[in-house]
Protein backbone atom coordinates (compact mmCIF):
# COMPACT_ATOMS: atom_id res chain seq x y z
CA UNK A 1 0.00 0.00 0.00
CA UNK A 2 1.15 3.33 -1.36
CA UNK A 3 1.72 6.41 1.84
CA UNK A 4 -1.13 8.15 0.56
CA UNK A 5 -3.17 4.98 0.71
CA UNK A 6 -2.02 3.89 3.99
CA UNK A 7 -2.85 6.85 5.31
CA UNK A 8 -6.01 7.07 4.28
CA UNK A 9 -6.87 3.29 5.47
CA UNK A 10 -5.39 4.96 8.57
CA UNK A 11 -7.93 7.85 8.74
CA UNK A 12 -10.84 5.49 7.30
CA UNK A 13 -10.63 3.07 10.23
CA UNK A 14 -11.03 6.13 12.61
CA UNK A 15 -13.93 7.25 10.92
CA UNK A 16 -16.46 5.81 13.59
CA UNK A 17 -19.86 7.09 15.93
CA UNK A 18 -17.47 6.50 19.13
CA UNK A 19 -14.11 7.93 18.05
CA UNK A 20 -15.78 11.27 17.18
CA UNK A 21 -18.26 11.66 19.68
CA UNK A 22 -15.04 11.14 21.94
CA UNK A 23 -12.82 13.58 20.24
CA UNK A 24 -15.56 16.20 19.68
CA UNK A 25 -16.83 15.78 23.65
CA UNK A 26 -13.07 16.07 25.25
CA UNK A 27 -11.27 16.55 22.76
CA UNK A 28 -9.08 12.84 22.91
CA UNK A 29 -9.58 10.03 21.10
CA UNK A 30 -11.71 7.35 22.75
CA UNK A 31 -10.44 5.32 25.99
CA UNK A 32 -12.60 2.54 25.74
CA UNK A 33 -14.02 0.53 23.07
CA UNK A 34 -17.72 0.48 23.32
CA UNK A 35 -20.02 -2.29 22.34
CA UNK A 36 -22.52 -2.15 19.50
CA UNK A 37 -25.69 -3.23 21.98
CA UNK A 38 -27.49 -0.41 23.12
CA UNK A 39 -29.30 -2.65 25.50
CA UNK A 40 -26.17 -4.38 27.14
CA UNK A 41 -24.35 -0.23 27.26
CA UNK A 42 -27.27 0.84 29.02
CA UNK A 43 -27.87 -2.08 31.76
CA UNK A 44 -23.92 -2.06 32.69
CA UNK A 45 -23.62 2.01 33.14
CA UNK A 46 -26.88 1.53 35.15
CA UNK A 47 -26.55 -1.87 37.24
CA UNK A 48 -24.07 0.12 39.38
CA UNK A 49 -25.89 3.17 40.12
CA UNK A 50 -29.10 1.18 41.13
CA UNK A 51 -27.84 -1.18 42.75
CA UNK A 52 -25.76 1.76 45.19
CA UNK A 53 -29.80 3.29 45.59
CA UNK A 54 -31.00 0.21 46.63
CA UNK A 55 -28.10 -0.56 49.08
CA UNK A 56 -28.73 2.91 50.66
CA UNK A 57 -32.74 2.89 50.42
CA UNK A 58 -33.31 -1.11 51.33
CA UNK A 59 -37.15 -0.67 51.03
CA UNK A 60 -38.71 0.21 47.56
CA UNK A 61 -40.68 2.85 49.00
CA UNK A 62 -37.81 4.45 50.12
CA UNK A 63 -35.64 4.11 46.75
CA UNK A 64 -39.02 5.36 44.68
CA UNK A 65 -37.68 9.26 44.93
CA UNK A 66 -34.09 9.37 44.59
CA UNK A 67 -34.71 7.13 41.58
CA UNK A 68 -37.24 9.42 40.36
CA UNK A 69 -34.86 12.59 40.73
CA UNK A 70 -31.75 10.08 39.35
CA UNK A 71 -33.95 9.50 36.08
CA UNK A 72 -35.07 13.14 35.65
CA UNK A 73 -31.92 14.17 35.95
CA UNK A 74 -30.67 11.54 33.53
CA UNK A 75 -33.51 12.13 31.35
CA UNK A 76 -32.66 16.19 31.13
CA UNK A 77 -29.04 15.14 30.33
CA UNK A 78 -30.40 13.49 27.37
CA UNK A 79 -32.44 15.97 26.01
CA UNK A 80 -29.58 18.55 26.32
CA UNK A 81 -26.60 16.44 25.06
CA UNK A 82 -29.49 15.19 22.01
CA UNK A 83 -30.15 18.64 21.14
CA UNK A 84 -26.32 19.64 21.11
CA UNK A 85 -25.45 16.82 18.84
CA UNK A 86 -28.16 17.34 16.36
CA UNK A 87 -26.49 21.49 15.95
CA UNK A 88 -23.51 20.00 15.66
CA UNK A 89 -24.44 17.64 13.06
CA UNK A 90 -25.95 20.49 11.40
CA UNK A 91 -22.76 22.57 12.16
CA UNK A 92 -20.84 20.32 10.34
CA UNK A 93 -23.50 19.54 7.39
CA UNK A 94 -23.34 22.96 6.76
CA UNK A 95 -19.16 23.29 7.22
CA UNK A 96 -19.38 20.59 4.34
CA UNK A 97 -22.18 22.18 2.02
CA UNK A 98 -20.13 25.73 2.24
CA UNK A 99 -16.85 23.79 1.14
CA UNK A 100 -18.87 22.59 -1.88
CA UNK A 101 -19.64 25.51 -3.19
CA UNK A 102 -16.34 27.45 -2.36
CA UNK A 103 -15.03 24.54 -5.07
CA UNK A 104 -14.84 25.81 -8.65
CA UNK A 105 -17.34 24.30 -11.07
CA UNK A 106 -15.67 22.04 -13.08
CA UNK A 107 -15.76 22.16 -16.68
CA UNK A 108 -18.69 20.11 -18.74
CA UNK A 109 -17.10 18.88 -21.81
Amino acid sequence: MTGLGNYLAQAYARMNLPQIHSFILTGEPEKTQQGANYEERLDEASEPVYDRINRLYPSAKEATEPTNELSNALSTFQEVYFEIGMKAGARLLYQLMMEDEKQPAKPTE
